[in-house]
């Protein structure tokens, strides 16, 4: 099992330059197929044609364009590192256009924002698009790579998403140090209190959560049947996603590996609370990982 093709897409942004780089890093370190997708937007040239009178070529000088710019960038951060990449030039719709290229490959990588963050929300409107649509891993690049991840923080719950994204972290970053976090809370613990639950009830409760936990991380790792010694572990009571952005800080984690599903059925179709929290509050990549997602 082994990540052997990566898409990235890429609009000429400085984020979406980063995200080039680590896709390149990675396609490096793998040995996988790499191909960078440029999408010029089709709403974009019929505004261009309809209110600026745009001359009828414009379309095949900007496609000229985008090629000369893209083939550019791969030498640049491809050459560097004497890996061959594709160069791959489409017009259309952006996301589905992003979605087309990247349905038969292992993992898409996209920078957290494009070249208009005033349009953009949270991380960007084609970044937030595709990871809800997306069912290959997504791999979101927040800031410019300086060396392969070597500190991965991977949040469980137990559910479906939780071995994929453990899978996906040990693919991804062979040789870091790997973080599996819990973290829970105590159902109604207010209501608990003014009800007159007493506080020692309350920490047995808590000391049965974490012994459950526990024993449930260790048998994922034990299935992972990866290396122990590069793995570890840590249960927290509190609220899930400050608990995940504490573990980032704390451990100065490089990586995210994370589910997208969510709680709600309109959470579930926009992007799981959590994961929306930990990509807006983190300040390191972040990889989203579908239930099903399976790499060959």
């Amino acid at each position: 099992m082994n990540i052997a093709s990566i898409v990235v897409a890429v609009d000429f942004s400085d984020d979406a330059r980063h995200a080039a780089e680590r896709a390149a890093m990675l396609a490096a370190e793998q040995r996988a197929q790499l191909d960078f997708v440029h999408v010029i937007s089709g709403s974009s040239l019929d505004r261009l044609h309809t209110w600026l009178g745009a001359p009828a070529d414009s379309e095949v000088r900007l496609r000229e364009e985008a090629e000369r710019s893209l083939n550019d960038m791969i030498k640049d951060i491809a050459g560097k590192r004497d890996i061959a990449a594709g160069a791959f030039v489409k017009t259309g719709h952006v996301l589905n256009q992003i979605l087309s290229s990247s349905e038969s490959a292992d993992l898409l990588v996209l920078g957290a924002h494009g070249r208009n963050p005033l349009r953009d929300l949270s991380l960007g409107t084609t970044a937030e698009r595709s990871l809800r649509m997306s069912k290959q891993p997504v791999l979101v690049v927040k800031r410019r790579p300086r060396a392969l991840y070597g500190q991965v923080i991977v949040p469980v719950d137990f559910s479906a998403y939780s071995a994929p994204a453990l899978r996906m972290a040990r693919l991804i970053a062979p040789t870091a140090r790997i973080t599996v976090v819990h973290a829970f809370r105590v159902p109604f613990e207010g209501r608990l209190r003014i009800a007159g639950a007493s506080e020692e009830s309350i920490l047995a409760y808590c000391e049965e959560e974490r012994r459950e936990a526990e024993k449930e991380i260790k048998d994922l790792i034990s299935d992972s049947d990866d290396d122990a010694l590069r793995m570890s572990y840590a249960v927290e009571r509190g609220n899930v996603s400050r608990v995940i952005l504490a573990q980032e800080e704390k451990l100065s984690a490089d990586l995210i590996v994370i589910g997208k599903h969510g709680r709600s059925m309109v959470e579930e179709w926009l992007l799981g609370g959590v994961t929306r929290h930990v990509l807006a509050g983190s300040t390191c990549d972040v990889l989203i990982v579908h239930e099903r997602a399976e790499v060959q």
